[in-house]
């Protein structure tokens, strides 16, 4: 339609065959609402705008960010998370202790939690953390969350928020050894490890390895810090998410070989049985015409 509107006469003569619609280039009567029109019945909605919980989610982020300070922030937390946490649990244990007295079956139980209760709180170590450079604060919020209850341990600890914590652990505070509790609380509690995970997982190697070009780093403590790398290797290898297959180029991150799966005749660059029989009888094959030839 714009490039019909460009294509008039330098003149204001129309080009032959131009209708009222192609003339103006917006739609007929020439407004540009038309247009808008049109474009708003033809267009999608977003994904992330379709969701239930997109405007609350938003709504938290907006009275976060109009805090002043962490200690505001903290108070705000407090009063709008996890007091609201509390509300939630009590009003579904209500609902079914009335259900429960008068026999009757609930038909929609009470939500335990606020939907956005995880990402709430992901957000939270996340502010406390990079805008006011307190990763104390963060880790504080991971473990209120974990010691409230137990309904907020399940719903609030979910996999966005042990990432948070692993990222915090790593970068402010270099502790790998509370990396690798955090994964294997994880694996415990049954809490699935995603990319962000596994991207964090080789952040943390790439760095580990950066250590060996410094001749000051003590060969026993590099040791140490290897063996609990591979620990996490390898305990986030066998707590991989199993519901996609992972692509071909990232299986191998995952997979963990134990000296049964290796074959004892195994060497570099060997080939595959069949094609060392075949190699084997043309070599053979080969040594018998040399040999003819020299008789």
């Amino acid at each position: 339609m714009i490039f019909n509107k460009r294509s008039l006469d330098h003149d204001g003569t129309d080009p032959p065959g131009t209708s009222k619609t192609e003339k103006t280039g917006f739609g007929e009567g020439g407004n540009i609402d038309d247009l808008v029109g049109r474009l708003k019945r033809h267009s999608r909605p977003l994904r992330w705008a379709q969701e239930p919980t997109a405007d609350l989610l938003d709504q938290k982020k907006e009275q976060m960010m109009s805090c002043n300070s962490d200690k505001e922030l903290l108070q705000w937390a407090q009063r709008e998370i996890f007091d609201e946490s509390r509300r939630y649990e009590e009003a579904a244990r209500k609902a079914i202790e009335i259900a429960t007295q008068e026999k009757t079956s609930l038909k929609h139980l009470p939500s335990l939690q606020s939907p956005v209760y995880p990402r709430v709180i992901a957000h939270l170590m996340r502010t406390f953390r990079d805008h006011y450079g307190d990763p104390n604060l963060a880790l504080f919020i991971f473990h209120h969350t974990q010691k409230l209850s137990i309904i907020s341990y399940v719903f609030g600890c979910s996999t966005e928020v042990y990432n948070e914590l692993i990222k915090t652990r790593w970068d402010c505070f270099r502790d790998l050894q509370g990396v690798y509790n955090a994964i294997d609380e994880m694996k415990v509690n049954g809490v699935p490890l995603d990319s962000v995970t596994q991207k964090l997982i080789e952040t943390i190697r790439h760095e580990v390895g950066s250590l060996e070009l410094r001749p000051d780093v003590d060969q026993e403590a590099q040791q140490t810090v290897w063996a609990v790398l591979n620990k996490i290797e390898h305990l986030a290898a066998s707590h991989t998410e199993k519901k996609a297959e992972p692509r071909l180029w990232d299986k191998w991150k995952s997979e963990v070989l134990s000296e049964g799966d290796i074959d004892s005749d195994w060497a570099f660059d060997d080939w595959l049985p069949e094609e060392r029989e075949t190699a084997t009888r043309k070599r053979k094959a080969l040594n018998t015409r040399r040999a003819l030839s020299r008789a």
